[in-house]
């Protein structure tokens, strides 16, 4: 089944629902701007579409009119944020959406401190690694650096997981409220939950303090049941978490035993080297 045929319709926000992310506040009825909201819902159907969508695939994705979508569509297109088939009338994401991710990964100082020990991490194991940041209630890549072996897992910036399963998810959890965990599961899906090992928040919970005093978690990978995935958290100078490191591999290299006793070390050192 292609990415253009219609889905489950975009859930759009409203002005009473409460924040998402930490650091967020309530939204203002008086400040939020439902029109540019509807023109990033939008947008934001191309993160997955692996084939250029049609006005029509567009408007069944979404809660926005026809005669909306073509708007949207129409300005997204003029101001180069989309690229039009001229013979299909199909639309792709526009070369100018390269421009907000280079101010993205540009704008992240915690990253800029976090390259090197990242680097030395993938250098001395020779595995996937990647700086991982939570968005709502997954996880994303934001930067990647790939295993030199043929056989290796595959990670690329901009790939999310669900955090709750996710080992990146786990470490970054650990250190953030309460109510941060309790809005990720909320939003979990039930596969996330079972691989997770835990259907309540109560469990949740226990997990969480778990990670939080042994300084890491390791997971099977969601996509993947032959590889394992371990992260630690990067922390600002205010002891606050603003991103992992996580380090894949497969199980043909490292069974669990060897990857307690070799790599979880190494992605520690990396993690608390990248703290500010």
């Amino acid at each position: 089944m292609s990415d253009s045929t219609p889905k489950k319709r975009r859930k759009l926000a409203t002005p009473a629902n409460g924040p998402d992310q930490p650091g967020k506040t309530e939204v203002d009825p008086r400040l939020f701007v439902g029109s540019l909201e509807k023109g990033m819902a939008v947008l934001e159907l191309f993160e997955t579409a692996r084939h250029p969508l049609s006005m029509t695939d567009i408007v069944a994705q979404t809660d926005i009119g026809r005669s909306a979508v073509q708007r949207f569509i129409y300005t997204l297109h003029q101001l180069d944020y989309l690229s039009r088939d001229a013979d299909t009338k199909r639309y792709t994401l526009g070369p100018k959406v390269l421009r907000l991710y280079r101010g993205f990964i540009g704008g992240r100082s915690a990253l800029d401190r976090a390259r090197h020990a990242l680097m030395a991490l993938n250098q001395e194991t020779r595995e996937c690694t990647s700086w991982v940041e939570m968005l709502e209630h997954e996880i994303v890549i934001v930067e990647n650096l790939p295993s030199p072996h043929i056989t290796a897992v595959a990670l690329a910036a901009g790939m999310r997981f669900e955090a709750l399963s996710a080992s990146s998810g786990q470490v970054l959890m650990a250190h953030l409220p309460p109510e941060v965990a309790q809005r990720v599961f909320a939003a979990s899906p039930p596969l996330a939950r079972e691989r997770a090992g835990t259907d309540d928040i109560a469990g949740v919970h226990k997990l969480l303090e778990r990670v939080r005093a042994q300084g890491y978690a390791l997971t099977t990978k969601a996509f993947d049941q032959d590889s394992l995935s371990i992260s630690a958290p990067v922390f600002d100078a205010h002891r606050r978490p603003v991103g992992a490191i996580n380090l894949s591999t497969l199980r043909s290299r490292f069974d669990k035993k060897e990857a307690l006793a070799v790599l979880v070390p190494a992605v520690m050192e990396a993690a608390r080297k990248a703290s500010g």
